[in-house]
């Protein structure tokens, strides 16, 4: 991202040059406010303080809960600051960038979680999201094979399923219906206890209007999930609570 230049004497230089070394001044400045931040009393403080931390995430819920999403960001970047193990802040501000309209840095999110894990269900999820909103529709089913290339290999059964719950539900807003049902299909054969493809086939056959197939489905779906289960990741509403649609839970 490029920041405002101000106006520079006349020089032999293209503009691939002057833009390039506008990007330098700005990633060095953006380097020197991060070492601000990070070492500023208040992370200091956050660092030493469950209690100050717990504070933050009362004041991160109400704020998002009446849409202060300038002033939530600020104490999320605070939380990533002062927990960078902690993906969850990295997670929701990866979520309510996106929802302000800063796609592209809640990509470069994203995408910071997955080289860590790159089998996190919440950011492949998301990522995906954004990635088919794009066009980038061959290349999110890409990206998605690899991620379930590497959980096969490594032998993470449930890591696996995630995946695929998350490459059906992209083949079905691809409008590859009959694909999206049938990987649905297959995770229930192979797991009939896991909740989530019930739902998912519910909400689908709900917008074909096959009402008594939908009926059946979240009949299944609400026999076997857990009382706690939200289902506010596939439904996409606004960002108004702090769990979204993830794994389920063993």
């Amino acid at each position: 991202m490029i920041g405002k230049v101000s106006e520079l004497p006349a020089r032999a230089e293209s503009p691939v040059v002057v833009t390039e070394q506008a990007s330098v001044l700005e990633g060095e400045n953006q380097i020197k406010q991060a070492e601000q931040e990070q070492s500023s009393p208040l992370t200091e403080f956050l660092e030493s303080s469950s209690e100050a931390v717990e504070a933050l995430k009362s004041l991160l819920q109400q704020q998002l809960e009446n849409g202060e999403d300038s002033e939530a960001l600020k104490i999320l970047k605070r939380l990533v600051s002062a927990q960078p193990e902690v993906t969850e802040w990295k997670f929701l501000m990866g979520r309510l960038l996106n929802e302000m309209g800063d796609t592209e840095n809640a990509r470069n999110v994203f995408e910071e979680i997955l080289a860590v894990n790159p089998l996190s269900f919440e950011a492949l999820f998301e990522n995906a999201l954004l990635m088919d909103r794009f066009g980038e529709g061959q290349a999110v089913i890409e990206r998605l094979e690899e991620a379930l290339s590497i959980a096969q290999e490594e032998n993470k059964t449930k890591e696996a399923r995630d995946v695929r719950l998350i490459m059906a539900q992209i083949q079905f807003l691809q409008k590859n219906v009959e694909e999206a049902l049938s990987g649905y299909q297959q995770l229930t054969k192979e797991d009939p206890n896991d909740f989530r493809p019930y739902f998912c086939r519910g909400m689908i056959y709900s917008l074909l209007d096959k009402n008594v197939e939908a009926r059946e489905q979240f009949a299944k779906y609400r026999e076997l999930s857990p009382k706690k289960f939200e289902v506010e990741g596939y439904l996409r509403t606004p960002l108004s609570r702090m769990k979204l649609f993830g794994s389920e839970e063993n």
